[in-house]
Protein backbone atom coordinates (compact mmCIF):
# COMPACT_ATOMS: atom_id res chain seq x y z
CA UNK A 1 0.00 0.00 0.00
CA UNK A 2 1.32 3.56 -0.87
CA UNK A 3 1.29 6.38 1.78
CA UNK A 4 -0.06 9.51 0.30
CA UNK A 5 1.38 13.12 1.28
CA UNK A 6 4.28 12.27 2.69
CA UNK A 7 5.93 15.45 2.13
CA UNK A 8 3.06 17.91 2.82
CA UNK A 9 0.37 18.56 5.23
CA UNK A 10 -2.55 16.48 5.60
CA UNK A 11 -6.25 18.41 5.73
CA UNK A 12 -7.30 17.20 9.02
CA UNK A 13 -3.07 18.68 10.44
CA UNK A 14 -4.21 21.85 8.20
CA UNK A 15 -7.36 22.54 9.81
CA UNK A 16 -5.75 22.20 13.18
CA UNK A 17 -2.89 24.73 12.89
CA UNK A 18 -5.56 27.30 11.52
CA UNK A 19 -7.49 26.78 14.42
CA UNK A 20 -4.55 26.95 17.32
CA UNK A 21 -3.43 30.08 15.49
CA UNK A 22 -7.11 31.37 15.48
CA UNK A 23 -6.97 30.49 19.12
CA UNK A 24 -4.11 32.39 19.89
CA UNK A 25 -4.89 35.53 17.83
CA UNK A 26 -8.25 35.98 19.23
CA UNK A 27 -6.65 35.82 22.99
CA UNK A 28 -4.38 38.31 22.47
CA UNK A 29 -7.29 40.40 20.76
CA UNK A 30 -8.99 39.97 23.81
CA UNK A 31 -6.26 40.44 26.58
CA UNK A 32 -5.88 43.62 24.33
CA UNK A 33 -9.58 45.28 24.54
CA UNK A 34 -9.55 44.76 28.33
CA UNK A 35 -6.21 46.15 28.78
CA UNK A 36 -7.50 48.95 26.75
CA UNK A 37 -10.73 49.40 28.53
CA UNK A 38 -8.98 49.32 31.83
CA UNK A 39 -6.50 52.02 31.22
CA UNK A 40 -9.12 53.67 29.72
CA UNK A 41 -11.24 53.65 33.13
CA UNK A 42 -7.96 54.06 35.13
CA UNK A 43 -7.50 57.29 33.43
CA UNK A 44 -11.72 58.26 33.56
CA UNK A 45 -11.38 57.26 37.25
CA UNK A 46 -8.69 59.77 37.75
CA UNK A 47 -10.66 62.64 36.57
CA UNK A 48 -13.89 61.73 38.27
CA UNK A 49 -12.34 62.02 41.56
CA UNK A 50 -11.00 65.71 40.68
CA UNK A 51 -14.43 66.31 39.75
CA UNK A 52 -15.83 64.98 43.21
CA UNK A 53 -13.02 66.51 45.49
CA UNK A 54 -13.70 69.63 43.42
CA UNK A 55 -17.87 69.57 43.97
CA UNK A 56 -16.79 68.37 48.32
CA UNK A 57 -14.39 71.33 48.61
CA UNK A 58 -17.64 73.87 47.09
CA UNK A 59 -20.15 72.38 49.21
CA UNK A 60 -18.03 72.59 52.35
CA UNK A 61 -17.05 76.18 51.14
CA UNK A 62 -20.38 77.64 50.05
CA UNK A 63 -22.78 75.93 52.16
CA UNK A 64 -23.94 76.47 55.75
CA UNK A 65 -25.23 73.60 58.02
CA UNK A 66 -27.62 75.88 58.80
CA UNK A 67 -28.96 75.96 55.20
CA UNK A 68 -29.00 72.56 54.88
CA UNK A 69 -29.96 71.13 57.99
CA UNK A 70 -33.84 72.64 57.38
CA UNK A 71 -33.75 71.66 54.28
CA UNK A 72 -33.30 68.23 54.86
CA UNK A 73 -34.92 67.70 58.14
CA UNK A 74 -37.61 65.46 56.13
CA UNK A 75 -35.13 62.90 55.02
CA UNK A 76 -32.43 61.91 52.21
CA UNK A 77 -32.35 64.71 49.72
CA UNK A 78 -30.79 63.65 46.32
CA UNK A 79 -29.74 66.43 44.20
CA UNK A 80 -28.60 65.84 40.35
CA UNK A 81 -28.49 68.54 37.03
CA UNK A 82 -31.89 67.34 36.26
CA UNK A 83 -33.53 68.62 40.04
CA UNK A 84 -30.86 70.96 40.79
CA UNK A 85 -33.65 74.15 39.59
CA UNK A 86 -36.45 73.11 42.46
CA UNK A 87 -37.74 75.64 43.71
CA UNK A 88 -36.54 74.42 47.21
CA UNK A 89 -33.11 73.25 46.69
CA UNK A 90 -30.51 75.57 47.56
CA UNK A 91 -27.87 73.11 45.98
CA UNK A 92 -26.22 75.40 42.58
CA UNK A 93 -26.78 73.82 39.38
CA UNK A 94 -22.73 75.05 38.92
CA UNK A 95 -22.07 71.90 41.21
CA UNK A 96 -22.92 69.84 38.07
CA UNK A 97 -20.81 71.90 35.26
CA UNK A 98 -17.70 70.91 35.66
CA UNK A 99 -15.16 69.59 33.25
CA UNK A 100 -12.40 67.45 32.97
CA UNK A 101 -10.52 66.11 29.35
CA UNK A 102 -12.80 67.88 27.74
CA UNK A 103 -15.87 66.07 29.23
CA UNK A 104 -18.72 67.61 31.31
CA UNK A 105 -19.78 65.58 34.19
CA UNK A 106 -23.49 67.26 34.39
CA UNK A 107 -25.49 64.05 34.19
CA UNK A 108 -23.07 61.31 35.63
CA UNK A 109 -22.96 63.37 39.26
CA UNK A 110 -25.32 62.77 42.14
CA UNK A 111 -24.82 64.30 45.23
CA UNK A 112 -26.97 62.69 47.93
CA UNK A 113 -27.22 64.70 51.76
CA UNK A 114 -27.86 61.64 54.14
CA UNK A 115 -30.79 62.18 56.56
CA UNK A 116 -30.19 63.29 60.04
CA UNK A 117 -29.12 60.61 62.71
CA UNK A 118 -29.45 61.68 66.57
CA UNK A 119 -26.08 61.94 66.31
CA UNK A 120 -25.47 64.07 63.27
CA UNK A 121 -28.16 66.41 64.61
CA UNK A 122 -26.52 66.44 68.41
CA UNK A 123 -23.18 67.23 66.70
CA UNK A 124 -24.60 69.72 64.29
CA UNK A 125 -22.78 67.73 61.37
CA UNK A 126 -24.32 67.00 57.87
CA UNK A 127 -23.33 63.89 55.56
CA UNK A 128 -22.86 64.03 51.69
CA UNK A 129 -22.09 61.46 49.35
CA UNK A 130 -21.37 62.64 45.73
CA UNK A 131 -21.82 59.19 43.26
CA UNK A 132 -19.89 59.75 40.04
CA UNK A 133 -20.09 57.59 37.02
CA UNK A 134 -17.22 57.21 35.52
CA UNK A 135 -16.98 54.42 32.81
CA UNK A 136 -19.63 52.24 31.62
CA UNK A 137 -21.67 51.83 34.77
CA UNK A 138 -18.76 52.15 36.91
CA UNK A 139 -19.17 54.61 39.59
CA UNK A 140 -16.80 56.06 42.41
CA UNK A 141 -18.30 57.50 45.54
CA UNK A 142 -17.04 60.42 47.61
CA UNK A 143 -17.94 61.50 50.98
CA UNK A 144 -18.35 64.87 53.00
CA UNK A 145 -19.79 66.50 55.98
CA UNK A 146 -20.73 69.97 56.69
CA UNK A 147 -20.11 70.76 60.28
CA UNK A 148 -21.30 74.13 62.42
Amino acid sequence: MRVLNKRGFSVLEAVASVFIISLVFTTAFTVIVAMRNRTIATEEKRYAVEIGSLIRDEIVQNYTYLSISTWILDGEKTVDYLNCRDLDNPISCSLFEFEANQKVYDNEIEVIFLAPTPDSISYKVIHFQIIIEYYKGLTITLEGIIYE
